[in-house]
């Protein structure tokens, strides 16, 4: 009963809220919901902790979904999503996503996911899929979406990417599923739109960095980038944003995952980086947390010159220009503590 009251809510709610405007409209699916069999429950022990954790795919699409439709709500665009919440009730089904998308009278559908190998191969790339063969979209639009996404997705450097990033047709992509069947929330989907798998959480670095919720909400920030580029938007937003991590200069300390490139050092945990404007007066702090990522970021910047510092550390001040409607990336390596 609660999921089909909210569904009745939410398309009598977008039919009122879109007469008579002339602004972009955009559908959000923060895929799977609630902590069920699949959302692909994946325990880890996390030694900073102290403890085995779970990751949940449900808990950080909900993250990237929302901080997106934060960013782009603050751009002037209306927005919809399938859910606020994160339970059992919240996990609508394919049918029930797609019947809302079509009456949403939105522009653009994206349906937000995390990528898996399911096998010891340990991958981390942004896919991009939208409906069709490669280079043929089954809804015109959708891979030019695809490929924006792709774009500013993989442009992150506060993550360690192991291959170039992919825009696919899903018919081309999984071609052993059968001719034209391709992803469910695409099938009978007529909107512009696409499926964005962010990053892929079973490599065990980006687990660490999709718990948390900030790391998400950079990745919606950067979803938004895409969209803006998409409608033609870019010079409508008037902030930016400052990312980073910080690592020490030594090997990582969970040494039985396998980890590539700056992954190999060891993030930092607990400690507090500021940011400075141009006359050395403090903008903002962030306190790193204790999951092993090292991961900060500094949002709703305005525009201009700035510098970043890890406090208590032997470490220069980095300086940064803050662009609107852009990221600038500030990573660190520390001496070993």
């Amino acid at each position: 009963m609660k999921r089909y009251i909210y569904l009745t809510i939410l398309l009598a709610t977008t039919v009122l809220l879109t007469m008579g405007r002339d602004v972009p409209r955009v559908f959000l699916n923060p895929g799977h919901g609630g902590h069920d069999s699949n959302d692909r429950p994946t325990p880890f022990y996390l030694w900073t902790v102290g403890d085995t954790v779970t990751y949940y795919e449900s808990d950080s699409n909900l993250a990237t979904a929302q901080g997106l439709k934060k960013n782009l709500e603050d751009k002037g665009y209306e927005v919809r999503i399938t859910r606020e919440g994160n339970t059992s009730d919240d996990d609508l089904d394919l049918y029930e996503v797609v019947a809302l998308a079509a009456n949403s009278g939105a522009d653009l559908f994206l349906s937000v996911h995390s990528n898996a190998t399911g096998t010891p191969a340990r991958l981390n790339y942004t896919l991009s899929l939208y409906r069709g063969w490669n280079g043929e979209p089954a809804v015109e639009g959708s891979d030019s979406i695809a490929r924006a996404m792709k774009k500013h997705l993989q442009a992150n450097t506060t993550t360690v990417w192991t291959h170039s990033p992919k825009d696919w047709g899903d018919w081309s992509f999984y071609k052993n599923w059968g001719y034209k069947t391709g992803l469910g929330v695409l099938r009978y989907n007529k909107l512009p739109g696409m499926l964005c798998e962010g990053s892929f959480f079973d490599y065990v670095p980006e687990r660490c960095r999709k718990l948390n919720d900030d790391f998400c909400r950079l990745e919606g920030w950067n979803q938004s980038l895409a969209i803006d580029e998409y409608f033609g938007r870019a010079k409508k937003g008037k902030t930016g944003v400052v990312a980073g991590l910080v690592r020490h200069q030594c090997e990582r300390t969970d040494t039985t995952y396998k980890a590539f490139d700056k992954d190999l050092l060891q993030p930092a945990n607990r400690l507090t980086v500021t940011l400075l404007d141009k006359r050395g007066r403090t903008v903002g702090q962030y306190r790193i947390d204790n999951l092993n990522n090292g991961f900060f970021w500094f949002p709703n910047l305005q525009p201009g010159q700035y510098q970043v510092v890890v406090q208590g550390r032997e470490s220069e001040p980095k300086p940064v220009t803050v662009r609107a409607n852009q990221s600038t990336y500030c990573n660190f390596e520390i001496p070993a503590p």
